[in-house]
């Protein structure tokens, strides 16, 4: 989460913004497609004329809401996220709108530590990293397997090789 700011009107703001994140009036007119005069006059106060879609573009450009800029909140965090963005699927998103999933709960679940490392090692899981991961080792036992055997044909030797087939895993039945 961001700082808080102080209280202030959309100029403030800009000016805060620009300052905290090191944006010259011309980077800024260049990402709002207007020229540096329709910038610095507005910042200097010498016209209130800056327009809607300008404002857009500026909460997009520092990643904060629409709402902080116009000094309705203090605090530039966005909170109204499209679902695309949010990467969540329609279905899910109905859950949580609807009630039918508990939001206090699904948001503690997001907010820890260890259901984020949940999460990861269950999306490796699905995109086969860890069936790749225990092939590759699968293979390393087969092959020191046959090493073993057709170094030494003794019974201990061919124990050692039982030992290494033993250890092998199925790629799909791994435990997370």
């Amino acid at each position: 989460m961001e700082k808080e700011f102080l209280p202030g009107t959309l100029r403030d703001r800009i000016q805060d913004l620009m300052k905290s994140r090191k944006v010259t009036q011309k980077e800024l007119a260049d990402l709002l497609g207007v020229t540096v005069s329709t910038i610095s006059r507005f910042l200097s106060g010498s016209t209130d004329k800056f327009g809607n879609e300008n404002v857009i573009r500026i909460a997009r450009a520092f990643n904060v809401s629409t709402d902080f800029l116009l000094g309705e909140t203090d605090v530039p965090d966005r909170k109204n996220y499209q679902i695309s963005e949010l990467g969540l699927s329609s279905e899910a998103a109905r859950n949580l709108y609807k009630g039918r999933a508990d939001q206090r709960v699904v948001s503690r679940m997001l907010e820890n530590k260890k259901y984020l490392a949940l999460t990861r090692m269950i999306s490796k899981y699905f995109n086969d990293t860890f069936a790749a991961g225990f092939a590759a080792q699968n293979e390393l036992y087969a092959s020191l397997s046959e090493f073993v055997i057709d170094k030494d044909t003794s019974e201990a030797a061919d124990d050692v090789a039982d030992d290494l087939r033993y250890m092998r895993t199925n790629v799909y039945q791994a435990d997370l």
